[in-house]
Order: C-alpha cells, then sequence, then structure tokens
C-alpha cells in the first residue's frame, strides 16, 4: 500500500513519461525576465493563468516570486483537480480501482511480450514484484512507470505548486475548486490505445536515465517563463504523437476554456493553476483565447506592487 501511495501521490506528473523519451535537450534559457504566468482583465476582475510544475526536487527551489505576487492578488484559487481530493486519504484505494483491468484480464493479455518482458525486468530491478502491475490497466502502468521514475530523482509532490499553494489557500480561508475530477484524468490514459500505451512504457523505461536532465531543462525553462523553450520540449515532442497530445492536451484545453470565460466575466480575481503544458504552443490555453478575442499577457518574472488595476 506504501507504493501505491507514493503513486498516487505524484500522478499530477502527468506528462513525465513523455517527456523521458526527450533524447536531445537544449539547455534552457534563464534570463528571460519572464514568468511562466499570464493575466487576463476586464473592468471588474482579473484571471491569472500560472503554469505549474507538479512537483519539485528540494534544489528546483524556491519558487518563482511572481507566483506568490499572483496568489496574494487572487480571491479563488482553480486547480485542474479539486485538492481536496487530492488530498483525501483514500486515494490511492481510487486510483486502483479507476486503473484496475475487468475481472480475467491482465496486463500481459493487454501488451506485447517484448513490451511485457521489458516491464518485468524494469521492475525487477527496481525491486518490485511484477505481480503488483498485473490487474493494472495499460495506462496506470504507463502512469506508474512514471511515478517510480520521478520518485527516484527526489521529485516530491509535497514541494510541487498545488499542494504549495492549497496549504496556503487553506491557511488564508481561500475557495479552491478544480477544473476535473480524477476519474477523468486517469480516463485519459485508459483511451489511449493499448499498442500506443506499449510503445510509451517502452520508450520510458528505455530512456529512465534521462529523467534528472529532462526534468533539469523543463524545470529552468519553467523558472525563468520561457514559453518557447517549455514548447520546444514538451509540446513539439508531443506532436509526433498527435493522439497522445489530443486526448492529453487539447481536449482538455478547450474544455477550460469556458471555465476561464466564466471567471472573467466575474467579479472576483482568479488563479487558474495548472500544468505548464497546457499554457504554450498551438491548442494550447492561451492560444485558445486568443483566438476567442483575449489578449493575454506574460507578466514579468517581477510583479510591480501588483495588481488590482
Amino acid at each position: 500500500m506504501k507504493f501505491l501511495d507514493h503513486a498516487s501521490r505524484i500522478s499530477r506528473l502527468a506528462l513525465l513519461p513523455l517527456f523521458a523519451s526527450i533524447t536531445s535537450l537544449a539547455p534552457a534559457d534563464e534570463a528571460t525576465g519572464r514568468a511562466a504566468i499570464w493575466k487576463l482583465s476586464d473592468d471588474n476582475s482579473i484571471v491569472y493563468l500560472a503554469g505549474s510544475v507538479h512537483l519539485l526536487r528540494e534544489k528546483d527551489l524556491p519558487i518563482p516570486a511572481a507566483y506568490d505576487q499572483v496568489y496574494e492578488d487572487s480571491d479563488e484559487l482553480v486547480f485542474e483537480i479539486d485538492m481536496k481530493e487530492m488530498t483525501d486519504p483514500m486515494l490511492a484505494l481510487k486510483m486502483q480501482q479507476l486503473g484496475a483491468l475487468p475481472d480475467g484480464k491482465t496486463l500481459a493479455d493487454m501488451l506485447p511480450a517484448d513490451v511485457m518482458d521489458k516491464l518485468t525486468g524494469y521492475l525487477e530491478s527496481s525491486g518490485l514484484p511484477s505481480v503488483m502491475f498485473n490487474r493494472m490497466t495499460p495506462g496506470m502502468a504507463f502512469l506508474t512507470i512514471s511515478s517510480l521514475q520521478a520518485l527516484k530523482t527526489g521529485a516530491n509532490p509535497n514541494l510541487g505548486l498545488e499542494v504549495t499553494y492549497y496549504r496556503k489557500a487553506t491557511n488564508d480561508n481561500k475557495s479552491s475548486r478544480g477544473l476535473e475530477t480524477m476519474e477523468y484524468q486517469i480516463s485519459r490514459f485508459n483511451e489511449i490505445e493499448k499498442e500506443r500505451v506499449g510503445e510509451l512504457i517502452a520508450h520510458s523505461i528505455d530512456n529512465a536515465e534521462e529523467t534528472p536532465k529532462v526534468l533539469d531543462t523543463i524545470i529552468a525553462a519553467w523558472k525563468s517563463g520561457n514559453a518557447e523553450q517549455l514548447e520546444a520540449v514538451i509540446v513539439k515532442e508531443m506532436e509526433e504523437q498527435p493522439d497522445v497530445k489530443e486526448l492529453l492536451l487539447t481536449q482538455r484545453n478547450k474544455n477550460w476554456v469556458p471555465e476561464i470565460e466564466k471567471a472573467l466575466a466575474g467579479d472576483k480575481n482568479v488563479l487558474f493553476l495548472v500544468g505548464a503544458a497546457h499554457l504554450v504552443g498551438e491548442d494550447s490555453v492561451i492560444d485558445l483565447l486568443e483566438k476567442n478575442g483575449h489578449k493575454p499577457q506574460q507578466i514579468g518574472a517581477k510583479v510591480p506592487a501588483l495588481i488590482r488595476q
């Protein structure tokens, strides 16, 4: 159960297996003077769209100051999933149930033999019995492998932006909510064709040693607010797998835009904190808002005495 608890707590790192397939990474520019945060405003409200890294390592701290500033200026926080659900003690069991195959089916029935052999070898080398994966859907196995690789780098969800700002909001009596449910997020992985999931699992295992380097590059780009670099190391790679990008990014971005527009039409300042991959590139939340006639502006790394203007 301890393993499942670890895996569930970092399940928000949903795209790490895709990052782990990147084999040539350009160094990130750390001097852009920007933050990975965009601002929309009208006469009586502001919406902040802040790119998140769902978990961080000690060496990645501190979180850029602009995040604290937009948090202080916000009346409500919106996460991808309601953090009350993400901090529920029963989350691990719930994820296990959501990611289980029907009775009579095993993971070996769903994956090619060579991928299953690779997965079994990886689990054994990690000190984990493969029987733990027998009833998992391919999508849940993919997500769990991602979790294992993240844990090995020292990545910690308690250092990530969601947990950090949910705790702040709870202490400050600020309201918060989610855009999606855990069931919906898990369903995204389970809708990827099993053959493609098998390819992703194999790539993730083959490139496991690259994970720390990948995280270094992504987090450097995020901390510097370098949207172009984030797009290059995340979204461009996903464009080689358009079906996966459609399920994990594009469909969800389209679902979120009406919620953002609804918040803008209200009279409160609202901070949306979502994975940075959702805010950069074609068909991102920012791109879709621009196509709807909005003009989101990326803010600077040092926000002048914000902001209610």
